[in-house]
């Protein structure tokens, strides 16, 4: 089974940001990757807060995921996307969702980002998702006619015990879609998807923003896909738009759980 991480620079332009994932989504489905996975905020990153409140696209009328939904039904294609920045009316602050849709545009399965990035990294900006985002408190995996797969945001990534719970519910595959920044990406990201994956013995698929935002954060890029055993079997060559795509086998998933014994200890 093919799939495949996109990596883009998302604007605060949603109707930019669309085009590219048709794009992307397109170039996938020419390739037959049976799945592809986009990066958090997918479809906005403001240039600030009071642009993120006014961008954010209603819940229950997203032209994105309406966009993608179509999209899954023209390429034959599941799409996992990462997350997008939504908001309910009357409610201040935004919520973070990731969703995972089946190649026939039904919704299969919906995450809100559990574990907010708030934090002072150095690099001169500020982080406090906090102060503008819902919190999600579900951890979500959906039994998938591909494979089960575990749905997961960014700085989630840090707290493995969230993980280890998605393996034991039976995820095969698990999605960290992200918007690293630059400056953490360099020292944590690689290791901490291996970690991940070494930990559940599940393959992660790590599709990420990479370049400069609209309000000046710079993203780090390098998405991934990782196996069971922890080894990265397919890596961005660039800091450009980008689709990584590697064959995946289910039976390395199998094969790492049995072989280190550690998985099953807890």
């Amino acid at each position: 089974m093919l799939v495949a991480a996109a990596q883009f620079c998302a604007s605060n332009e949603i109707s930019k940001n669309q085009d590219i994932i048709e794009k992307l989504t397109q170039n996938a489905s020419l390739k037959n990757a049976s799945l592809i996975c986009f990066p958090e905020c997918t479809n906005l990153i403001a240039k600030d807060q009071q642009e993120l409140r006014e961008k954010a696209e209603l819940i229950d009328n997203s032209e994105t995921i309406k966009k993608i939904k179509s999209l899954a039904r023209r390429y034959s294609i599941m799409i996992s996307v990462g997350s997008l920045l939504l908001k309910k009316s009357g409610q201040e602050k935004i919520l973070n969702r990731g969703f995972l849709i089946g190649k026939y545009g039904e919704c299969l399965a919906a995450y809100d980002k559990i574990h907010m990035f708030d934090a002072n990294v150095g690099d001169g900006k500020i982080y406090s998702e906090s102060d503008y985002f819902y919190a999600g408190n579900q951890l979500v995996t959906a039994q998938t006619e591909i494979a089960h797969i575990g749905l997961s945001i960014c700085y989630d990534v840090r707290f493995p015990e969230m993980y280890r719970k998605m393996s034991r519910a039976g995820a095969e595959i698990i999605v960290t879609p992200a918007a690293f920044t630059e400056k953490t990406g360099k020292a944590h990201w690689h290791v901490l998807q291996r970690a991940r994956a070494i930990e559940t013995g599940c393959f992660i698929i790590a599709a990420a923003q990479s370049g400069t935002h609209a309000d000046g954060r710079k993203t780090y890029g390098h998405s991934l896909i990782v196996n069971p055993w922890g080894q990265i079997i397919a890596e961005a060559k660039t800091l450009q738009t980008e689709l990584v795509l590697a064959e995946v086998d289910l039976k390395e998933v199998d094969f790492a759980r049995n072989a280190i014994g550690a998985w099953k200890s807890d």
